[in-house]
């Protein structure tokens, strides 16, 4: 069901003890585009594999974004840089002071982002200019690695926090539209590090210490919490709701917080957000590497093991998926669907 294209090392760090590389590649215009900590970013032709040009940015931790022949990079060092897609030319940077560890969103003619501080940030598409930002109160607490990426409606963009809230912000303005605390009475590891998913009027999202929840779109409320401890991030094919947690394995539950069925990972490691493509849903672990299990009854199909595992998302183009394992190696797998 997988069958190995070509693969391209990108930062060989064979002889690490437990690398970890959380990197994702983005696919537009027929390359494949794909950063690495070591501070590298490179385009690969996407049926050979070539590369056609490499770039110095900084650490890349995420996904980049994409949008009309512009690549937009977060790194840790906390720089959002505008690249022109067809050959890395820095277009712009603005420095934010804290690692961007999400894929910025774009709609229109701005882009949104959020990084490691807590802050939300709204900045001109094609100048790079400040619109507008808000940052969140920080934890006293104890709070995990990573942070939560931006969901962007038409009149809200919503977001997780440290503190253990959610917020919808006024695209607009950045003013608070509505703010809601998932720590279901826990005052420790509270973070809400996933990135909301939009479904109708309803947001769904994960508290690591709370659980699961529905909340009303327009008014931040509480419909539903499904209680599973260590949560990661969720997705939705918009009939039923996938998200994993590091003790409990890979869940598939209704849109009434029903679970469907769960598929343990047991000793596989820390699982990474699910990506739903056709009748499967494809999710990775950073020990054991990627699996490929039927979306309906979680019955694994297949799974892929490049030795060191995968931290990062996979990222399915058409019948094909690009993972990025903790090798450093980018690996171009054939999806042969049933």
């Amino acid at each position: 069901m997988l069958r190995l294209r070509w693969k391209q090392v990108l930062d060989d760090r064979a002889r690490e003890d437990q690398p970890q590389e959380f990197s994702s590649p983005v696919a537009a215009g027929g390359r494949i585009y794909a950063g690495t900590r070591d501070g590298s970013l490179y385009a690969f032709d996407a049926r050979s594999g070539k590369v056609e040009w490499h770039r110095k940015t900084g650490s890349v931790s995420t996904r980049p974004g994409y949008a009309t022949g512009r690549l937009y990079v977060g790194t840790a060092e906390g720089n959002l840089i505008a690249l022109a897609a067809s050959d890395g030319e820095e277009l712009w940077r603005y420095e934010s002071k804290s690692a961007i560890l999400r894929t910025p969103v774009i709609a229109g003619d701005t882009i949104y982002f959020s990084n490691d501080a807590d802050v939300v940030y709204a900045l001109d598409r094609v100048k790079g200019d400040f619109l507008w930002q808000y940052k969140a109160e920080q934890s006293d607490e104890f709070t995990l690695r990573g942070h939560a990426g931006v969901s962007v409606t038409e009149d809200h963009v919503l977001s997780g926090f440290s503190n253990g809230t959610v917020v919808a912000l006024r695209t607009g303005t950045g003013s608070v539209a509505w703010i809601t605390s998932l720590t279901a009475g826990q005052e420790q590891f509270v973070d809400v590090d996933s990135q909301p998913i939009v479904d109708g009027d309803s947001v769904y999202v994960v508290s690591t210490a709370g659980g699961v929840y529905a909340l009303d779109l327009s008014t931040g409320l509480v419909r539903w919490r499904l209680p599973v401890e260590g949560a990661g991030g969720i997705a939705s094919d918009g009939e039923r709701l996938y998200f994993a947690a590091a003790n409990e394995g890979v869940f598939a539950a209704d849109r009434g917080g029903n679970v469907l069925w769960r598929q343990g990972t047991a000793g596989g490691g820390e699982p990474v957000d699910p990506v739903v493509t056709g009748d499967y849903v494809i999710y990775t672990l950073s020990a054991d590497g990627v699996f490929v299990a039927d979306k309906r009854t979680g019955r694994l199909h297949q799974f892929f093991d490049p030795g060191t595992g995968v931290s990062g998302l996979p990222l399915v183009d058409g019948d094909n998926l690009y993972v990025l394992s903790n090798g450093g190696i980018l690996y171009a797998l054939a999806i042969e669907r049933f």
